[in-house]
């Protein structure tokens, strides 16, 4: 969190390279939830859409074992909650880097997974995001 905090902070760059020692510790793990994080924090490092994306995917893979949105794995246990956010970030993602279809895929399979957020105002903003994205 001392990273995020850096990045919140306005130094991306230092946040960037806390975040990559900690890529290399926990990637050579099995450990989804901390990946997934990372990963995702460091998506929001980058300036180029296109390393953003590789990043948001790496988030996703981390908690389904892979990249592509059809063909989930299991779930890592507890995470499922994670996998409307993740696939906003990802959606959003290739929504900027100009592939729309795949930005409404990922849209659509948040949604399908909608059902384990909370009724609270975080799960209203990614329901939201979700559905603006799917009708882009």
């Amino acid at each position: 969190m001392q990273a995020v905090a850096i990045m919140q902070a306005g130094d991306r760059q230092q946040a960037r390279e806390q975040l990559l020692e900690l890529w290399e510790i926990w990637s050579e793990k099995d450990a989804p939830r901390e990946c997934c994080t990372i990963a995702h924090f460091l998506a929001d490092t980058e300036g180029d859409p296109r390393a953003e994306l590789e990043w948001d995917l790496r988030a996703l893979e981390a908690v389904t074992g892979a990249r592509d949105p059809v063909e989930h794995g299991q779930v890592a246990a507890g995470l499922e909650s994670f996998l409307p956010s993740l696939h906003l970030n990802a959606g959003d993602a290739w929504r900027r880097v100009g592939e729309p279809s795949r930005a409404k895929c990922h849209a659509e399979i948040g949604l399908a997974h909608a059902h384990a957020l909370n009724g609270d105002g975080y799960g209203d903003m990614i329901k939201a995001g979700l559905e603006r994205l799917r009708s882009s």
